[in-house]
Protein backbone atom coordinates (compact mmCIF):
# COMPACT_ATOMS: atom_id res chain seq x y z
CA UNK A 1 0.00 0.00 0.00
CA UNK A 2 2.05 2.92 -1.41
CA UNK A 3 1.93 6.43 -0.12
CA UNK A 4 0.72 8.80 -2.43
CA UNK A 5 3.79 11.39 -3.15
CA UNK A 6 3.69 14.16 -0.65
CA UNK A 7 1.99 11.95 1.73
CA UNK A 8 3.56 9.49 4.64
CA UNK A 9 7.29 8.73 3.80
CA UNK A 10 7.59 9.88 0.30
CA UNK A 11 8.46 12.88 -1.33
CA UNK A 12 7.67 16.37 -1.33
CA UNK A 13 8.86 18.08 -4.68
CA UNK A 14 7.93 21.94 -4.65
CA UNK A 15 5.54 23.72 -6.93
CA UNK A 16 2.03 22.48 -8.34
CA UNK A 17 2.70 20.81 -11.41
CA UNK A 18 4.19 17.52 -9.60
CA UNK A 19 0.55 16.92 -7.74
CA UNK A 20 -1.82 16.88 -11.16
CA UNK A 21 -3.19 14.34 -11.65
CA UNK A 22 -1.79 13.03 -14.98
CA UNK A 23 1.57 12.52 -12.56
CA UNK A 24 0.35 11.22 -9.97
CA UNK A 25 -1.52 8.38 -11.95
CA UNK A 26 1.87 7.91 -14.00
CA UNK A 27 2.84 7.67 -10.43
CA UNK A 28 0.54 4.69 -9.77
CA UNK A 29 1.35 2.73 -13.50
CA UNK A 30 5.20 3.37 -12.38
CA UNK A 31 4.31 1.06 -8.90
CA UNK A 32 2.51 -1.47 -10.97
CA UNK A 33 5.59 -1.68 -13.43
CA UNK A 34 7.88 -1.83 -10.64
CA UNK A 35 6.55 -5.52 -9.60
CA UNK A 36 5.64 -6.38 -13.10
CA UNK A 37 1.58 -6.30 -12.97
CA UNK A 38 -0.15 -6.43 -15.21
CA UNK A 39 -3.58 -5.82 -14.31
CA UNK A 40 -4.31 -5.01 -10.66
CA UNK A 41 -7.61 -4.60 -8.49
CA UNK A 42 -7.25 -1.59 -7.27
CA UNK A 43 -8.46 0.02 -3.68
CA UNK A 44 -8.83 3.20 -3.21
CA UNK A 45 -10.28 6.25 -0.58
CA UNK A 46 -10.27 9.69 -0.99
CA UNK A 47 -7.28 11.26 -3.01
CA UNK A 48 -6.62 7.92 -3.44
CA UNK A 49 -9.80 7.24 -5.14
CA UNK A 50 -9.04 10.51 -7.24
CA UNK A 51 -6.21 8.47 -8.94
CA UNK A 52 -8.53 5.08 -9.24
CA UNK A 53 -10.83 7.36 -11.18
CA UNK A 54 -8.62 8.40 -13.51
CA UNK A 55 -6.86 5.12 -13.60
CA UNK A 56 -10.10 3.91 -14.86
CA UNK A 57 -10.88 6.35 -17.51
CA UNK A 58 -7.37 6.96 -19.09
CA UNK A 59 -5.73 3.24 -18.69
CA UNK A 60 -8.41 0.96 -18.00
CA UNK A 61 -6.52 -1.93 -19.19
CA UNK A 62 -4.20 -1.85 -16.36
CA UNK A 63 -6.68 -2.05 -13.37
CA UNK A 64 -9.04 -5.60 -13.24
CA UNK A 65 -11.49 -4.02 -10.80
CA UNK A 66 -11.74 -0.64 -8.36
CA UNK A 67 -13.44 -0.19 -5.06
CA UNK A 68 -13.51 3.56 -4.40
CA UNK A 69 -13.90 5.40 -1.15
CA UNK A 70 -15.42 8.51 0.05
CA UNK A 71 -14.21 10.09 -3.53
CA UNK A 72 -16.96 10.90 -5.80
CA UNK A 73 -16.35 10.84 -9.45
CA UNK A 74 -15.06 14.42 -10.19
CA UNK A 75 -17.58 15.07 -12.94
CA UNK A 76 -20.05 13.76 -10.33
CA UNK A 77 -18.47 16.30 -7.61
CA UNK A 78 -18.87 18.92 -9.96
CA UNK A 79 -22.31 18.61 -11.05
CA UNK A 80 -23.05 18.20 -7.18
CA UNK A 81 -21.66 21.34 -6.94
CA UNK A 82 -23.55 23.44 -9.55
CA UNK A 83 -26.58 21.99 -8.20
CA UNK A 84 -26.37 22.63 -4.90
CA UNK A 85 -23.62 25.48 -3.93
CA UNK A 86 -23.26 24.69 -0.62
CA UNK A 87 -20.78 22.29 -1.30
CA UNK A 88 -18.14 25.37 -1.81
CA UNK A 89 -18.33 25.58 1.57
CA UNK A 90 -18.38 22.25 2.69
CA UNK A 91 -14.89 22.26 0.65
CA UNK A 92 -13.61 25.98 2.59
CA UNK A 93 -10.54 24.05 3.69
CA UNK A 94 -9.63 23.76 -0.31
CA UNK A 95 -10.04 27.42 -0.66
CA UNK A 96 -7.73 28.31 2.41
CA UNK A 97 -5.22 25.96 0.62
CA UNK A 98 -5.19 28.11 -2.34
CA UNK A 99 -4.30 31.63 -0.44
CA UNK A 100 -1.10 29.92 -0.34
CA UNK A 101 1.24 29.71 3.09
CA UNK A 102 -0.89 32.01 4.85
CA UNK A 103 -3.94 29.71 4.26
CA UNK A 104 -1.77 26.68 5.23
CA UNK A 105 -0.87 28.36 8.46
CA UNK A 106 -4.38 28.83 9.69
CA UNK A 107 -5.26 25.27 8.80
CA UNK A 108 -2.24 24.45 10.78
CA UNK A 109 -2.23 26.99 14.08
CA UNK A 110 -2.51 25.02 17.20
CA UNK A 111 -1.04 21.80 16.44
CA UNK A 112 -4.01 21.92 13.20
CA UNK A 113 -7.14 22.82 15.75
CA UNK A 114 -9.24 23.57 12.87
CA UNK A 115 -7.87 21.26 10.43
CA UNK A 116 -8.58 18.05 13.03
CA UNK A 117 -11.63 19.14 13.92
CA UNK A 118 -13.03 19.20 10.46
CA UNK A 119 -11.50 16.23 9.25
CA UNK A 120 -12.52 13.86 11.63
CA UNK A 121 -15.96 15.36 12.99
CA UNK A 122 -18.32 12.44 13.89
CA UNK A 123 -15.36 9.35 13.36
CA UNK A 124 -14.48 6.49 15.49
CA UNK A 125 -11.05 7.18 14.84
CA UNK A 126 -9.15 6.40 17.99
CA UNK A 127 -7.06 9.98 19.36
CA UNK A 128 -3.73 7.84 18.80
CA UNK A 129 -4.43 7.86 15.53
CA UNK A 130 -5.50 11.50 15.33
CA UNK A 131 -2.02 12.33 16.96
CA UNK A 132 -0.33 10.63 14.35
CA UNK A 133 -1.69 11.94 11.63
CA UNK A 134 -0.72 15.54 13.19
CA UNK A 135 2.72 14.28 13.84
CA UNK A 136 2.83 13.72 10.43
CA UNK A 137 1.25 16.63 9.53
CA UNK A 138 3.94 18.45 11.19
CA UNK A 139 7.31 17.32 9.74
CA UNK A 140 9.06 19.81 7.92
CA UNK A 141 7.43 20.34 4.01
CA UNK A 142 4.79 17.70 4.43
CA UNK A 143 1.58 19.63 4.89
CA UNK A 144 2.76 22.06 1.90
CA UNK A 145 3.51 19.23 -0.27
CA UNK A 146 0.03 17.98 0.75
CA UNK A 147 -1.42 21.24 -0.26
CA UNK A 148 0.08 20.73 -3.63
CA UNK A 149 -2.56 18.19 -4.29
CA UNK A 150 -5.70 20.70 -3.75
CA UNK A 151 -3.84 23.30 -5.66
CA UNK A 152 -3.09 20.76 -8.48
CA UNK A 153 -6.27 19.62 -9.22
CA UNK A 154 -9.34 21.05 -7.21
CA UNK A 155 -9.22 24.73 -8.60
CA UNK A 156 -12.23 27.11 -8.89
CA UNK A 157 -12.48 26.71 -12.33
CA UNK A 158 -13.62 23.41 -11.95
CA UNK A 159 -16.83 24.89 -10.44
CA UNK A 160 -17.23 27.61 -13.44
CA UNK A 161 -20.75 26.42 -14.93
CA UNK A 162 -19.69 28.49 -18.14
CA UNK A 163 -16.64 26.22 -18.08
CA UNK A 164 -16.77 22.52 -20.18
CA UNK A 165 -14.79 20.06 -18.23
CA UNK A 166 -15.18 16.39 -19.64
CA UNK A 167 -13.27 13.22 -18.86
CA UNK A 168 -13.27 9.52 -20.97
CA UNK A 169 -15.92 7.26 -19.14
CA UNK A 170 -14.68 4.76 -16.27
CA UNK A 171 -14.36 1.42 -18.28
CA UNK A 172 -13.28 -0.83 -15.39
CA UNK A 173 -16.05 -2.12 -12.61
CA UNK A 174 -16.44 -0.03 -9.91
CA UNK A 175 -18.13 -0.67 -6.49
CA UNK A 176 -18.14 2.86 -4.74
CA UNK A 177 -18.81 2.91 -1.04
CA UNK A 178 -19.51 6.42 0.74
CA UNK A 179 -20.31 7.16 4.46
CA UNK A 180 -23.86 8.38 4.88
CA UNK A 181 -22.42 11.80 7.37
CA UNK A 182 -19.20 12.54 5.19
CA UNK A 183 -18.98 16.31 6.15
CA UNK A 184 -16.88 16.76 3.30
CA UNK A 185 -19.57 16.04 0.57
CA UNK A 186 -23.30 17.73 0.40
CA UNK A 187 -25.43 14.03 0.17
CA UNK A 188 -26.04 14.32 -3.51
CA UNK A 189 -22.25 13.53 -3.85
CA UNK A 190 -22.56 10.21 -2.06
CA UNK A 191 -24.14 8.89 -5.17
CA UNK A 192 -24.48 8.91 -9.07
CA UNK A 193 -20.67 8.17 -10.02
CA UNK A 194 -22.19 5.65 -11.99
CA UNK A 195 -22.98 7.98 -14.66
CA UNK A 196 -19.63 8.10 -16.01
CA UNK A 197 -18.99 4.19 -15.47
CA UNK A 198 -19.44 1.97 -18.69
CA UNK A 199 -18.60 -1.31 -16.82
CA UNK A 200 -20.55 -2.97 -14.53
CA UNK A 201 -20.89 -0.32 -11.12
CA UNK A 202 -22.81 -0.58 -8.26
CA UNK A 203 -22.65 1.88 -4.88
CA UNK A 204 -23.75 1.50 -1.29
CA UNK A 205 -24.21 4.34 1.15
CA UNK A 206 -22.96 3.02 4.52
CA UNK A 207 -25.25 4.12 7.13
CA UNK A 208 -23.92 5.56 10.54
CA UNK A 209 -20.77 6.90 9.51
CA UNK A 210 -18.66 9.70 7.71
CA UNK A 211 -15.83 10.39 5.70
CA UNK A 212 -12.88 7.72 7.33
CA UNK A 213 -14.69 4.25 6.09
CA UNK A 214 -11.25 1.82 6.46
CA UNK A 215 -11.10 3.33 10.06
CA UNK A 216 -14.62 3.53 11.13
CA UNK A 217 -16.30 0.11 9.49
CA UNK A 218 -12.79 -2.40 8.29
CA UNK A 219 -15.04 -5.17 8.75
CA UNK A 220 -17.56 -3.26 5.93
CA UNK A 221 -14.98 -2.32 3.80
CA UNK A 222 -13.07 -5.66 3.76
CA UNK A 223 -16.09 -7.72 3.57
CA UNK A 224 -16.93 -5.36 0.43
CA UNK A 225 -13.44 -5.59 -0.86
CA UNK A 226 -13.37 -9.06 -1.03
CA UNK A 227 -16.85 -9.68 -2.46
CA UNK A 228 -16.04 -7.21 -5.49
CA UNK A 229 -12.32 -8.40 -6.29
CA UNK A 230 -13.93 -12.03 -6.17
CA UNK A 231 -15.58 -11.46 -9.38
CA UNK A 232 -13.92 -11.62 -12.75
CA UNK A 233 -12.28 -8.30 -14.63
CA UNK A 234 -15.04 -6.55 -16.59
CA UNK A 235 -14.07 -4.08 -18.69
CA UNK A 236 -16.24 -2.33 -21.39
CA UNK A 237 -19.32 -0.17 -22.95
CA UNK A 238 -22.17 -2.17 -21.15
CA UNK A 239 -24.66 0.57 -19.54
CA UNK A 240 -24.28 0.36 -15.64
CA UNK A 241 -26.60 -1.63 -14.01
CA UNK A 242 -29.89 0.54 -12.41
Amino acid sequence: MPDLRGFGDSDTPEGTAPYAMPVVTADALSVLDHFEVERAGVVAHDFGGAVAWSLGAFVPQRVRRMVVMSSPHPLRLRQAALEDPSQLRRSFYVWLLHAGREGEELLAADHFRLLTSWAFAGSRIPDSIVDAYRAAWSEPGRFHAMAGWYRANYRPSLFDPGREVSLPPVAVATRYLHGEHDAGFVPAAATGSGEYVTAIYEEQVVAGVGHWLPHDVPETVAAAVRDWMSGEPVNGSGPAPP
